[in-house]
């Protein structure tokens, strides 16, 4: 029962989108991206510059050659350059480099590419054989140079989409790392008070251990003593200082083999102090034989710092918090459960909206979930939301193992 409810939790949490088109629309996604970047880019700015512009020079004149090979006496008589193959078979190749200016020149590029067929087919008009020979030339140029227009419009689109698509990911970065820097905000409280702690410890020793060497009363074992305790806590707080400065940088998205395990335990450092705080037992269930994935460490610990201290935040009274890894149908499966009041039923398939929170106004924008899926889904990953009210909650994230994406 709980199985069949838990799948419909995480089906209305991810849209209730299925899963066959999901991939469906990725693999559609990914191939026409694809297709767009090997599209080139406008060459206008070169202009004579641009290798491009001699390749459709070369091109014109060569097809220009063709149109009045069957003229000269340096080609064989019958076949292709023979003056009996129909005059609009030999227009018809004009259209390559048409096109081919429409894609690397744009508008401009396709009509004068067509200017110049046009000065190249008029001057045969004046010897064919067929009827309404000056119609049937300009006709064909306007046909050619309709379809060079309306391709370079279409480029000029796709240029305008690449924009649009490279302001939207850098907005989505920028989000990213806001999110990241509400977060650390979050702990900025804890973390105070997590560093006043052993840097009060070492004041003590300081002037202890200054008293004592004054009124030469003290041993070099016992002094020795003092100075290595104060070196524990100085590290302590270098260590808390540094996970969070690791945690805030921005660094540029980078893909390796990583254990997800040790991922989990660098977001647990981060916030382990605020567990302590609010008097929550963490239970590590890390399996030994975790698989590692393909992704970026920064990112997906960002995910898993977010989701542990959404947790922590869950159980303002304290509580139990269950940090678990699993391999599952050939997926890694990491799970970070809680014993808090949980999410009510009609919030569920509000989770991941942008701007929605059910915190106090202040202590968030509403965007850490947002944020955590799309990370996952870059990832090519999946999570998925099981929640009780007054029992809990349970935000599992599924990864692909890089034997899984090979495949």
């Amino acid at each position: 029962m709980e199985e069949g409810r838990e799948s419909n939790v995480a089906e209305e949490a991810r849209g209730n989108t299925p899963a066959t088109e999901r991939a469906r629309r990725h693999w559609a996604e990914k191939a026409a991206t694809k297709v767009v970047e090997w599209l080139p880019r406008s060459q206008v700015s070169k202009g004579v510059r641009s290798p491009h512009f001699w390749a459709i020079v070369a091109i014109t004149a060569i097809l220009g050659l063709f149109y009045y090979a069957g003229r000269t006496a340096l080609t064989p008589s019958g076949g292709f350059f023979a003056e009996g193959v129909p005059h609009d078979l030999h227009r018809t190749l004009f259209l390559l480099p048409v096109v081919y200016a429409a894609l690397t020149f744009r508008v401009r590029g396709a009509l004068i590419t067509s200017l110049a067929f046009l000065c190249i087919v008029l001057p045969r008009t004046a010897y064919s054989p067929y009827p309404e020979p000056l119609l049937r030339a300009v006709l064909s140029v306007l046909f050619v140079a309709l379809v060079g227009v309306l391709t370079a419009l279409l480029m000029d689109r796709i240029d305008e989409e690449r924009e649009i698509s490279r302001r939207l990911r850098a907005s989505q970065e920028q989000l990213v790392y806001a999110e990241k820097l509400t977060s650390l905000g979050q702990l900025a409280a804890s973390v105070a008070h997590e560093i006043n702690n052993p840097l009060a410890g070492v004041l003590t020793y300081t002037k202890l251990l200054a008293r004592r060497i004054s009124g030469d009363a003290i041993e070099k074992k016992v002094a020795l003593e003092y100075l290595s305790k104060m070196e524990l806590e100085v590290e302590r707080c270098s260590r808390i200082i540094r996970n969070l400065l690791d945690f805030s940088r921005q660094t540029e998205p980078m893909l390796r083999l990583v254990d997800v395990n040790q991922v989990v335990e660098q977001a647990l450092a981060i916030v382990g102090h605020q567990a302590e705080l609010q008097r929550v037992e963490v239970i590590k269930e890390f399996s030994s034989s975790l698989p590692k994935v393909m992704a970026d460490p920064d990112k997906l610990q960002q995910v898993f710092t977010n989701l542990t201290l959404n947790a922590i935040q869950a159980m303002p009274k304290g509580g139990t918090l269950i940090l678990r890894t699993s391999l599952e149908n050939g997926l890694v499966r990491a799970d970070v459960q809680d014993t808090g009041c949980g999410i009510p039923e009609e919030n569920l398939s509000k989770l991941f909206t942008p701007f929605f929170t059910t915190k106090e106004k202040g202590s968030g924008a509403g965007l850490g979930l947002f944020v955590v899926r799309w990370i996952i889904e870059r990832h090519k990953g999946e999570i998925r939301v099981h929640s009780e009210v007054g029992k809990g909650t349970t935000f599992s994230v599924y990864l692909k193992t890089r034997e899984c994406e090979e495949s």
